[in-house]
């Protein structure tokens, strides 16, 4: 076997030499596919749509450092979903980026992880493809956070209770109601992102398969704004 990659999952002998995890870690940070953001109250994550026929430009997402009587908000990482990372990257088929926001409980962790995906006009159409969005970057995320090094000693984390949740948030100026129906359009990602977008609250949970279940969960939140430039506080997100 080839040793020109001198890459180890494993090699407590022999500390000067990184793991595979570590050299990922630091291949994903070198690309920013992956980048921690600092919880305080002045910081803002920015969110931007390149796209010259975008209608929604910009979200803006600020006051970072919520906190309530139950919890705080401890760290908070974007993961840009739509970056072209070869081997990693899904074309087309993915949000444009993830929202890692890990709050401190009193005795346990909770990683949000709210998926962004933003949208000038949307029709029945694209319905199911939002859904797959959601759902491709589900397992995505899932793989990911195997990756990660939560249970380092040296993070503090390892004798701590950490569960996660998924939130689906949509951000769209206008939901045009029209277009003919057809078998593709009844499919269960399609019922169900048009049944929440009929909700008052614009709110709902979304069924849908993953790597790991067939009957796996995420929370769908529509914004439905005007504006090119939107600004929300975390607290709406969460």
């Amino acid at each position: 076997m080839s040793k020109s990659n001198k890459y180890f999952l494993n090699n407590p002998k022999n500390r000067s030499v990184h793991s595979l995890r570590d050299e990922l870690h630091k291949a994903l940070a070198k690309e920013e596919f992956i980048i921690e953001i600092s919880a305080t109250e002045y910081e803002i994550i920015e969110i931007i749509e390149n796209s010259s026929a975008a209608k929604v430009k910009k979200v803006s997402i600020q006051e970072l450092n919520y906190s309530d009587e139950k919890s705080k908000v401890e760290k908070i990482w974007k993961i840009d979903l739509e970056k072209d990372i070869p081997g990693i990257s899904t074309s087309s088929r993915t949000p444009e980026c993830a929202i890692l926001v890990l709050q401190k409980y009193k005795d346990s962790y909770r990683l949000n992880i709210i998926l962004i995906e933003l949208k000038s006009t949307i029709d029945n159409k694209e319905l199911q493809k939002i859904g797959e969005k959601f759902q491709c970057a589900m397992s995505r995320i899932y793989m990911l956070l195997v990756l990660n090094n939560h249970l380092n000693s040296i993070q503090g984390y390892n004798e701590s209770e950490i569960y996660i949740d998924f939130q689906g948030i949509l951000f769209y100026q206008r939901f045009s109601d029209k277009g003919k129906f057809t078998e593709k359009n009844h499919e269960k990602l399609y019922s169900q992102m048009y049944s929440i977008l009929q909700t008052p609250s614009k709110s709902g949970l979304l069924t849908c398969q993953t790597i790991l279940r067939d009957q796996d969960k995420i929370y769908i939140k529509c914004f439905c704004q005007q504006d090119e430039e939107i600004r929300i506080n975390l607290q709406a997100l969460l």
